[in-house]
């Protein structure tokens, strides 16, 4: 799957963004597969949209063959483990943060970034 990359300058210092990436994402149902002090690796699974485990079903139901190319197709593709990076970067009043993630994470990649406080502009 392809990566998205979004972005968001902050108030907090790098440590700071990282320590709440932490904790947000891992309320989440995603596991901190690494971190340090400017980086944090999360590794999970988003959750598999009802339409799709909907028609899936009726495709074993009609026939067989529809039912397993669904299943290949679409939900072994989906519940592979899937990662978000976030990247703080210092700037000299908070620090820019980067996150890449795949298109099934971005509303939760959006809420994290909305939560953030954003960077001030000092005259």
């Amino acid at each position: 799957m392809a990566e998205i990359v979004a972005s968001k300058e902050t108030a907090l210092a790098p440590p700071d963004v990282i320590m709440r990436a932490v904790q947000f994402f891992t309320t989440g149902k995603w596991r901190t597969q690494s971190q340090s002090e400017r980086i944090a690796t999360f590794a999970g699974r988003p959750p598999i949209p009802v339409m799709m485990i909907i028609m899936t079903f009726i495709g074993f139901m009609l026939c067989i063959v529809p039912g397993i190319l669904l299943y290949i197709l679409v939900i072994r593709r989906m519940i592979q483990l899937q990662n978000i990076v976030v990247t703080a970067t210092p700037l000299p009043a908070g620090a820019q943060v980067v996150i890449k993630h795949s298109d099934t994470a971005r509303q939760l990649v959006s809420v994290f970034l909305e939560a953030l406080p954003p960077l001030t502009a000092t005259l």
